[in-house]
């Protein structure tokens, strides 16, 4: 049941539209005897959950992932307004190249072992080599540790390399095991539970007790949650929920960007020059994109960082409503006119301003995607020649070699913010950045507080046209209302889940 690792987007060019299809849910929960008298005992919520391995370390799934923040504590976690909170971390300082985390003291796992700088080191080259946390921490180059602390080296400076600390600290003689022992908000019980851990760090008013339901694919999966015989699992990408009547969506925001994709060397001047491009992104209607196609499951973005970051708050320069304001000016700038304001741009040789956007078909939202865009701008009088390529395959080919103007990409960033896959290797091999930006991007990894130049740097040359970050959800029975997800942590609080009746 895979997980879609930011690793394999930013290094393979995964574009999540088909890729990584989550095998999925059979459920081995018996139902709940009946309580004496009329009354039925209330139900204890259960999670789906795989039988394997509960260590992240060892399991790249979604399931395994889902259950992390349960069983362990967390170095860092990102909260459901994208913002850091430390745990197990007390301060995380960043200067240059070097990273120094102070932990929290007087804090144990579920035995009563304190944890030390030795377990979250262990806990953090483990993650270093595993597929599910390995992408993120390819910038770090040595762990070393101190009284009550962690000195990491990085090889290039990364003023939000506390983003990435959302990983499970586990004993230092444990980071292989099946079975850590537990550091977080439960622990394991018996027959096949999970139970308040007494001795947890950050203790939640979470249930008591929750039940484990072992699953082994998708569909069974949706199915228990019909038959409530499961209440809460991690939505994996692109796939289909449970009945509506049993079950509801919670979502929390994440960093999967959706973007349009230029090859800034075609030969149209909306696509080779900076102020086409901007004036495409101008004419982009993002809160109809959102409402649209994604029936509310994104957010306009309106930057090159997502604007939920402290850093960027108030810099942001793109609406998420269309701007046609600078539409004559830029056409006519461009070389196109057309007749009283009125009908298609034509340039002087009568051929219309016209884009070709590429789209896989295989994805019913991005193929929505493309025809609102196709309505949005051809209403401004640039029209838009749709190309559906039919495989995965045929769509990767012609992106990876430059058949294409303009293309609808999804990639799911690092919560670090890292660009560079944006525009180096499969994602930007057609999509020039320029030394301007790419300066004002260096500053930024380097001190955050260049965020408003970086932003200014990408506006003014939009080597790319964000569209939308994505949110994730959580599935949650009809019944299991008070379930509180967050982009580290799919159960980041049940604080208000109790037990269901």
């Amino acid at each position: 049941m895979k997980r879609f690792p930011a690793a394999v987007l930013c290094a393979a060019f995964c574009f999540l539209v088909g890729c990584g299809r989550t095998q999925a849910p059979v459920i081995n929960t018996a139902p709940q005897p009946a309580a004496s008298g009329t009354a039925q005992a209330a139900k204890v919520p259960a999670v789906a959950t795989l039988a394997d391995t509960f260590n992240p370390y060892r399991s790249n799934t979604t399931l395994t992932l889902q259950n992390t923040g349960l069983l362990f504590e967390f170095l860092v976690c990102i909260d459901p307004s994208m913002q850091p909170e430390y745990r197990l971390a007390e301060t995380v300082l960043c200067s240059g190249t070097t990273v120094t985390v102070r932990l929290r003291s007087g804090c144990t796992f579920a035995d009563g072992t304190p944890i030390t700088a030795q377990d979250a080191a262990a806990s953090l080259l483990a993650a270093k080599a595993s597929a599910s946390y390995g992408g993120r921490f390819a910038n770090v180059s040595d762990v070393t540790v101190g009284e009550g602390c962690l000195t990491i080296t990085l090889t290039q400076p990364d003023c939000l390399f506390a983003y990435l600390l959302d990983i499970p600290v586990m004993k230092s003689d444990e980071v292989t095991a099946t079975r850590p022992t537990a550091s977080g908000r439960y622990t394991y019980g018996e027959s096949d539970t999970l139970v308040k851990n007494a001795l947890a760090p950050f203790p939640c008013a979470g249930p008591d007790t929750l039940q484990l339901a072992a699953v082994s694919n998708y569909d069974a999966m949706v199915s228990g949650m019909s038959m409530g015989e499961i209440d809460l699992y991690l939505t994996p990408d692109d796939a289909a929920a449970a009945d509506g009547i049993s079950s509801q969506l919670v979502q929390f925001k994440t960093n999967e960007l959706l973007f349009l994709g230029m090859n800034t060397y075609a030969d149209n001047p909306l696509c080779n020059t900076a102020a086409g491009r901007s004036l495409l992104s101008a004419l982009t209607d993002r809160h109809e994109i959102a409402e649209e196609c994604y029936y509310s499951r994104a957010y306009p973005a309106t930057g090159l960082i997502n604007g939920f970051y402290p850093c960027v708050r108030q810099l942001h320069t793109i609406a998420p409503q269309a701007d046609n304001s600078p539409l004559e000016q830029t056409m006519a700038q461009l070389g196109y006119t057309r007749t009283a304001g009125v009908g298609p741009f034509t340039d002087a040789d009568g051929h219309k301003a016209e884009v070709q956007l590429l789209v896989y078909a295989g994805s019913s939202t991005k193929r929505y995607t493309a025809t609102l865009l196709q309505q949005q701008w051809t209403k401004q009088g640039i029209s838009v020649a749709i190309e559906e390529a039919e495989t995965f395959e045929d769509y990767l080919e012609k992106v990876q070699s430059g058949k294409f103007e303009l293309y609808i990409g999804e990639m799911k960033l690092y919560n670090n913010m890292e660009m560079v896959c944006l525009w180096q290797g499969s994602a930007g091999a057609w999509s020039s950045p320029g030394d301007q930006l790419l300066a004002a991007y260096q500053a930024f990894r380097a001190d955050a507080a260049q965020a408003g130049q970086l932003e200014a740097a990408f506006a003014a040359q939009m080597p790319f046209i964000p569209l939308l970050w994505k949110n994730g959800s959580v599935t949650a029975g009809r019944a299991a209302a008070g379930v509180q997800p967050s982009v580290s942590d799919a159960f980041y609080s049940l604080d208000a889940l109790g037990s269901i009746n």
